[in-house]
């Protein structure tokens, strides 16, 4: 493979990663077109996921597509949108051949947008810098394979493994750094996970606050068995500006007020546990769209999420503080060392040492 077809594929990926967490549920794509070494047009996909990159693309390019080079790092889409699918808007360019670096997992694309090229005689080559595509898109490979969201868990841990004093008195472990760190994860999340329990006991506003005169919105979704959300919570103030899910048994008055509030109340049934399915939750979640998600709560979920194993990812804050026995464990009936993961990234914030492992 050339060096110029090297470049450009590469030139793909860093416009989609400059827009990564702003296309959800779509994946971030990128697409260049190139004649004779020199780029035409490039574009990225739109931050609604519509148009998509290749759409863009062709629409800078114009007449110079014809008989040009298409560098994209996923498979054009097979189905159709308001001027047909990007594979038959290819067509109609007249592109001569295409660099596609990762065939698209959904069904209603994969491989058939391939196929399709190749039968009309349009130069198809496939799996250039694939990794890059699956590493930026994991959220998008990984849930639509498995039809639930990608899940990440952040989480701050004392030295000792504690994420909290007994009383729940103290609110940081993790420090400055860290902290600000954990808003950009939010910012590259479709929508943060926690429960009423963590509403209750930190009465957090689950905003996103990269600067400190800008505050972000993205979905907050709340598990909360027996509807015990405070309604004077941060959580549900201005409302009017995000989307709040509450998952809940419980059919009152209350659930009749959040919905009057402007909340999303999901009502499902409790186990034999007395509790909600977490793996019925999460496929209803995936239903609607939100195919990535920030949890932020505590041990015990962090637990049942692993035990139904539906963590993909772990974001780990560790601090150099020692809460001691008495303090709430990171995980329940284990230590963090036990758990099947490979370590993906490590860094220091100061004292603090961040981890982000895979989950295997």
């Amino acid at each position: 493979m050339s060096q110029i077809n090297l470049k450009m594929i590469n030139l793909a990926h860093n416009i989609a990663k400059k827009k990564y967490g702003q296309t959800f549920p779509n994946p971030t794509v990128g697409c260049v077109i190139a004649k004779n070494s020199k780029i035409i047009s490039k574009a990225v996909t739109n931050k609604s996921g519509r148009p998509h990159a290749e759409e863009i693309a062709l629409a800078k390019a114009g007449y110079k597509a014809k008989g040009a080079s298409m560098y994209v790092t996923l498979e054009p889409c097979f189905h159709s949108s308001k001027n047909g699918s990007c594979t038959d808007q290819i067509l109609r360019s007249g592109i001569k051949e295409i660099f596609i670096s990762a065939a698209d997992p959904d069904v209603r694309t994969n491989y058939k947008s391939i196929k399709k090229l190749k039968k009309n005689n349009v130069i198809v080559n496939v799996g250039l810098e694939k990794n890059k595509t699956y590493n930026l898109n994991k959220f998008f490979f990984k849930s639509t394979f498995k039809k639930k969201p990608f899940t990440k868990v952040k989480i701050a841990i004392s030295a000792d493994e504690k994420i909290a004093w007994s009383d729940y008195k103290s609110k940081w472990i993790s420090n400055k750094m860290s902290r600000e760190y954990a808003h950009k994860l939010r910012s590259m999340s479709q929508a943060i996970l926690t429960t009423s329990k963590t509403v209750i006991k930190d009465d957090p506003r689950l905003t996103v606050r990269l600067k400190k005169t800008l505050e972000h919105h993205i979905p907050i979704i709340i598990i909360d068995n027996n509807l015990k959300i405070p309604m004077k919570s941060k959580i549900l103030k201005d409302i009017s500006k995000k989307r709040i899910i509450i998952f809940t048994s419980k059919k009152n008055k209350k659930s009749e007020n959040l919905i009057k509030l402007g909340c999303e109340i999901i009502f499902c049934k409790l186990n034999k546990n007395k509790k909600l399915n977490l793996k019925s939750i999460f496929n209803k979640i995936y239903s609607l769209k939100i195919s990535d998600m920030l949890v932020e709560a505590g041990g015990i979920l962090f637990t049942e999420l692993l035990n139904n194993n539906l963590v993909d990812e772990i974001h780990l804050f560790k601090s150099k503080i020692i809460i001691g026995k008495h303090g709430k464990p990171a995980v329940v009936g284990k230590k963090l060392n036990q758990l099947n993961v490979t370590l993906n990234e490590r860094k220091n914030f100061k004292n603090d040492i961040y981890t982000n492992y895979q989950v295997n």
